[in-house]
């Protein structure tokens, strides 16, 4: 895993510096809170007001330092920090992950399926894979960045570097993807919710209406990634240093963690082969259960009206799959000898939330931030009054539609959530594109680039931090900052290759998805 070679340049090293001299995100959520008190303070006093198409009057500003405002920040605390989105995703993929880490099963499937793909193209086999995972929803950012570190160190890469690939590819494929998953569903959804009087029923608004680009893009960004990530972020980072083993940093090898010196043992024993087919069988029992109760009619996965996208089935996908690591770990475990009584299994359990108290804690600050954001309806007040900034420029056509991507990825680094900012920039986006005569697809297919390419540098990312975690496994002095500058490697390729690519649909005329145009006759 040499580093000899190629090193971060002026540009990568600055944004390392800023990036360590950034407070601990503890502190960093509190500092933008008193931040987002102070506009909110000011934009209250001024009468600052956000009117939302088909909202019946206009909705002030609401003042966080106001008396109301620290009453609603004091009385919902504690549901701030519990109801915090990603802390239930973090902790419950990682219940489930924990096991299949603890037994050994994830580094013994990764020797024998990820190990045959050569040194060489790993790295672009890996971020292909990633590409795909937005079907999974934010627990693609949880899973696969552990599991892409082993399948580098597998081949003699560096794991971190593994880790990095991972977790970007994951990050900007949110826009594309070969697979159709919840987002899809949850996009179109309010797309069509919010398309204005007299728009033709029969538009072609659906859940595939970006099928198209999204399959291009899910080509063309891995050769991207992958080229970014081999030369420019893997030979620039210092060799492996992992912390001592049992830390809550460190993986503990006793304990079946990930390996985390330079030359892992790759050899499986026969009874980790048999174990392993153990594992499989019982995961494919599952699995088939699973999918009978989604793809049966009247199975209980279904949705209204029969619905398979639209349904249970997707919106329980992170408890679908916890319950598969958890079936597939015990399996293995059982039959490997890695849990020989009942209680192993919450006693693993236990180990692998270990190294997450620090996630827990920023998500105390975080909760509280992301809230009271919501609450004050500054974010509502941005995307309006920035979308209202197309009109009055009177952009039309493709200018205009850059102008929206730069606007959606500026607003994605502070409204980390897919579904949460299209829900607030749909219904002023949608009406105005429409009426300049383009299909909602489009509109729709630029809010996704725009968000999927800030996505990896976003300090409101609560995966940062976790990917972060996830790096110290093998660098116990692997900062934020080192994080921060790896990930911005990829953002302005990423988004020269998004760019591209929408022009020459626009350009071309192609259809964005099935059933689709550009522009409305």
């Amino acid at each position: 895993m040499t580093t000899a070679g190629y090193r971060p340049g002026r540009v990568v090293r600055g944004i390392e510096r800023v990036g360590n001299a950034v407070p601990h995100p503890f502190f960093l959520f509190w500092i933008l809170l008193l931040g987002l008190g102070i506009g909110s303070s000011v934009l209250a006093a001024n009468g600052a007001t956000a009117q939302l198409p088909g909202a019946a009057e206009a909705q002030p500003v609401r003042d966080i330092l106001s008396v109301a405002g620290l009453q609603e920040l004091l009385t919902t605390m504690v549901d701030n920090f519990i109801g915090f989105p990603p802390l239930g995703v973090v902790l419950t993929m990682l219940l489930g992950v924990g096991i299949c880490e603890r037994t050994g099963l994830l580094r013994t499937l990764v020797n024998v399926s990820l190990s045959r793909v050569s040194r060489r193209f790993m790295p672009y086999a890996v971020v292909y894979l990633c590409v795909q995972g937005h079907f999974m929803g934010d627990a693609a950012m949880v899973i696969l960045p552990p599991l892409a570190a082993l399948a580098f160190a597998s081949v003699g890469r560096h794991p971190v570097a593994g880790a990095l690939g991972a977790f970007a590819a994951t990050a900007v494929g949110y826009g594309s993807g070969v697979i159709v998953g919840a987002l899809d569903a949850n996009l179109s959804a309010l797309t069509e919710s919010v398309l204005p009087p007299g728009t033709p029923p029969d538009i072609g608004v659906s859940v595939l209406m970006n099928y198209w680009i999204q399959l291009v893009s899910s080509l063309v960004l891995p050769a991207v990634l992958g080229w970014i990530l081999v030369h420019r972020v893997e030979p620039g980072l210092p060799p492996v240093d992992p912390p001592p083993p049992g830390t809550d940093d460190g993986p503990d090898p006793a304990a079946g963690g990930p390996p985390a010196v330079e030359t892992p043992d790759t050899r499986v024993t026969p009874r980790q082969r048999r174990a392993l087919r153990v594992s499989g069988g019982a995961l494919a029992v599952w699995l088939a259960c699973a999918l009978a109760a989604w793809l049966v009619p009247g199975g209980p996965l279904r949705g209204e009206g029969g619905g398979l996208i639209d349904s249970p089935f997707f919106d329980g996908i992170v408890p679908l799959l916890f319950v598969s690591f958890l079936v597939a770990g015990v399996a293995y475990g059982v039959a490997s000898g890695a849990i020989t009584t009942a209680s192993d299994v919450p006693e693993m359990m236990a180990e692998s939330l270990r190294g997450m108290l620090g996630f827990v804690v920023i998500a105390f600050s975080a909760g509280q931030f992301i809230a009271m954001f919501t609450w004050s309806r500054v974010g509502t007040w941005l995307a309006v009054e920035g979308s209202a900034g197309l009109r009055a420029i009177g952009l039309t056509g493709l200018g205009a539609l850059l102008l929206a991507l730069v606007l959606c990825s500026v607003l994605a680094m502070v409204i980390f959530s897919g579904a949460s900012l299209w829900t607030v920039l749909a219904p002023v986006l949608v009406p105005v594109f429409v009426g300049l005569g383009l299909h909602p697809a489009v509109i729709q297919a630029t809010y996704r680039i725009g968000d999927a390419i800030t996505n990896p540098i976003s300090p409101l990312n609560p995966y940062l931090y976790v990917l972060q975690l996830t790096c110290r496994r093998y660098d116990r002095n692997f900062s934020l900052g080192m994080v921060f500058s790896r990930m911005a490697q990829f953002v302005l390729p990423v988004f020269a290759v998004w760019v591209l690519i929408l022009c020459a649909f626009y350009l071309l005329g192609a259809p964005l998805g099935p059933g689709t145009t550009i522009r409305l006759d």
